[in-house]
């Protein structure tokens, strides 16, 4: 088995070198301007498709929040050596994250939307946790023929899978089971999420007023920070959920 990768890698390798060759010869890279012609023209209708009526005019689409507080994201990320791909995922409207200055900043509106519950493409995905040199999810900025071509490759290949995804997390129960499994089952990363699957989960049990379960999750988030302090700030939101609750 381990000879057969080997071989696959090696032949992975040769086909990567000679795209790179191929694109040399036919540089002539989609700037940003272009780019968000063709994203208009391709992507946005696309997307509407699976609900993501939203686009930010630049590397955002996003559907509504639903009646639970959830809104479906996608977004198109910049890669170094002309190309990008999509990651998708999920913007609460009760979840915060923490600025610089150590204050929760909620993402309830157009402008602040942004993915809180983290997804890459599969493809993508795959190629990172085998350190391949091919990524069936990578879109080609190196011409415009080819960022046409695999614009279109890439959301034909995957918006039954984001449409399914998005499906299976409509409500908070899904998220909270999802979440679990991520966090038994985690994806390959390199470093540290700064928006852990526990950081998500403990906001979601304190919306469903477990603040047991809550605290616990939220405490998994930090225990390997040594400045508690941003710990502190999110403990003290919850507790100002119990006593709203109390009144």
């Amino acid at each position: 088995m381990n000879f057969f990768r080997k071989i696959k890698d090696i032949i992975d390798r040769r086909k990567a070198i000679d795209e790179i060759y191929d694109d040399i010869k036919n540089l002539d890279e989609v700037l940003l301007e272009k780019r968000l012609e063709i994203f208009y023209e391709i992507v946005t209708p696309r997307f509407a498709e699976i609900g993501l009526n939203n686009w930010n005019g630049k590397y955002l689409w996003f559907s509504d929040f639903n009646e639970q507080g959830i809104k479906y994201v996608i977004e198109y990320n910049v890669f170094k050596g002309f190309g990008g791909s999509f990651s998708f995922g999920i913007c609460y409207d009760f979840i915060p994250t923490i600025s610089s200055q150590k204050k929760l900043t909620y993402h309830k509106t157009s402008k602040s939307t942004k993915i809180i519950y983290y997804k890459r493409l599969e493809g993508w995905q795959k190629s990172y946790e085998n350190n391949s040199p091919i990524n069936p999810d990578k879109i080609s900025t190196v011409n415009e023929e080819k960022f046409r071509k695999s614009l279109n490759n890439v959301i034909e290949n995957n918006i039954s899978k984001l449409k399914e995804w998005f499906e299976g997390n409509k409500t908070l129960e899904q998220n909270r089971l999802n979440l679990l499994n991520d966090i038994n089952n985690p994806p390959y990363e390199i470093g540290r999420r700064i928006i852990s699957f526990e950081y998500i989960l403990s906001f979601i049990y304190a919306r469903k007023n477990e603040f047991d379960s809550a605290e616990y999750w939220i405490k998994k988030h930090f225990e390997d920070s040594a400045d508690k302090t941003e710990m502190n700030l999110i403990l003290t939101k919850f507790n100002s959920f119990k006593t709203n609750i109390n009144i």
